[in-house]
């Protein structure tokens, strides 16, 4: 997910509906104060040249990053990472005080519901600090962008994989692509969550490129790769053909078009309701409530990535689409 910015009046990124100011403002600077013991540690770190006594810290809090894990969706714009190791001139174009300002919250969001381990906990409060006091060049930053430029490798590394195992060549997956769309609407794949399915459909034409591209994309493409594991998958080089956009194209035409003409994968009776709700084009004030109600569930059943994402949407959301 991309972090943005929150102002203090703005509604709260939890989704209580209260103002920030007046919900998790006070959460966040409680759960991530600063400890004199860490900040002599990292003053000890940098007089001496030596972050070793703090890298088992550091290695505790990244885990709450991996994928699923309860950080899973921080993360920066897919499409601005360039290289496999990203230099600080590169992480300081990547991120903006709103970015550093948004991690924090999302730590302090941790913090305070999830059971971590002690390690775990100090290990983000010391991550938290290391935002505050050095920004984008922090360790901090530089873990994420690792992991996700790790993730990406991954990522081709399996579309390589599926790709020999059937005989073909990029360059010959590639080759389809002009009949994509077209398949999308025969065949109608589910390959979005419900989460990521109401981002993209409940986005306007100016922040549907934003939505797609800060971690959607690449959750289309690994589920596309989880199908193609599966060797009775009919109409293989489709999901190849699929899982190659994601990866190699910039398209937010395929989002709207996934938005719009397949169904997402619901898992609660909620998310059933206000999908066919959505879908009749019944967009009343009252289910406005519902997205809190299916962000709850989400959250409870370890969903991190998706209840981050629908947390951002009810921000977002402007009264406009529920009287549309």
């Amino acid at each position: 997910m991309q972090l943005v910015d929150v102002g203090r009046n703005e509604p709260c990124p939890c989704g209580s509906g209260r103002k920030y100011k007046k919900c998790c403002l006070a959460v966040r600077d409680a759960a991530t104060a600063v400890d004199p013991a860490m900040a002599a540690a990292v003053d000890r770190a940098i007089e001496q040249d030596d972050w070793d006594p703090l890298h088992d810290r550091i290695d505790a809090a990244m885990a709450v990053f991996e994928r699923g894990a309860p950080l899973e969706h921080v993360r920066f714009p897919q499409d601005q990472i360039r290289s496999r190791n990203p230099d600080r001139a590169e992480l300081a174009s990547l991120c903006t005080a709103g970015w550093l300002r948004r991690c924090e919250l999302e730590i302090a969001h941790v913090l305070g519901r999830f059971e971590l381990d002690a390690e775990q906990r100090d290990g983000l409060r010391l991550a938290a600090y290391l935002l505050r006091r050095f920004g984008a060049v922090s360790p901090t930053v530089e873990q994420v962008a690792r992991l996700q430029v790790a993730e990406q490798v991954q990522r081709v590394r399996r579309f390589a994989e599926a790709i020999s195992a059937r005989g073909l060549t990029t360059e010959q997956v590639m080759a389809g692509m002009d009949g994509l769309l077209d398949w999308i609407e025969r065949a109608r794949p589910t390959v979005l969550s419900f989460a990521e399915w109401f981002a993209l459909r409940s986005a306007a034409d100016e922040t549907l490129h934003g939505r797609w591209r800060s971690g959607i994309s690449m959750r289309v493409c690994e589920a596309c790769l989880d199908r193609l594991e599966d060797g009775s998958v009919e109409e293989p080089q489709a999901w190849l053909l699929l899982a190659a956009a994601t990866l190699f194209v910039d398209r937010s035409l395929l989002a709207r078009v996934l938005a719009e003409a397949t169904s997402p994968r619901p898992v609660t009776e909620t998310e059933r309701t206000l999908h066919a709700a959505i879908e009749s084009k019944d967009r009343s004030e009252e289910l406005r409530g519902i997205v809190h109600r299916i962000l709850r569930e989400t959250e409870a059943r370890g969903g991190f990535g998706d209840a981050a994402l629908l947390r951002a949407i009810i921000q977002d959301l402007q009264s406009s689409f529920w009287s549309s």
